[in-house]
């Protein structure tokens, strides 16, 4: 993880790694992502980590679905390496950054 504050502001940006501690977090585990995703070169490791924008005290980060299209523009809907292997995957994400950054 690392922490960026801008100064001037009231942002900060936070780069947040998520790692399973459990076989049922494995949905929201970085390596287990990018082992579906991440198949063929050039490598797209600055996938990771995932920022997250406080300002003040609003928190915003880019959906899992919209952030993965970005990096990921070829990767088809369906099959081995696809969307689809990764379903569970914006649910579990977007409750871990809940739960790291809720009040």
């Amino acid at each position: 993880m690392y922490r960026l504050d801008i100064p001037g502001t009231e942002q900060t940006v936070f780069g947040v790694s998520m790692n399973a501690t459990n076989k049922d977090e494995e949905d929201l585990d970085d390596a287990y992502q990018l082992s579906i995703v991440d198949f063929k070169g050039p490598r797209k490791t600055a996938y990771l980590p995932y920022e997250v924008l406080v300002t003040g005290n609003k928190v915003e980060a880019l959906h899992m679905k919209f952030r993965m299209a970005l990096h990921f523009p070829d990767l088809s809907m369906m099959g081995k390496n696809s969307f689809m292997k990764l379903m569970a995957s914006p649910k579990k994400i977007e409750q871990a950054l809940e739960g790291m950054f809720e009040k």
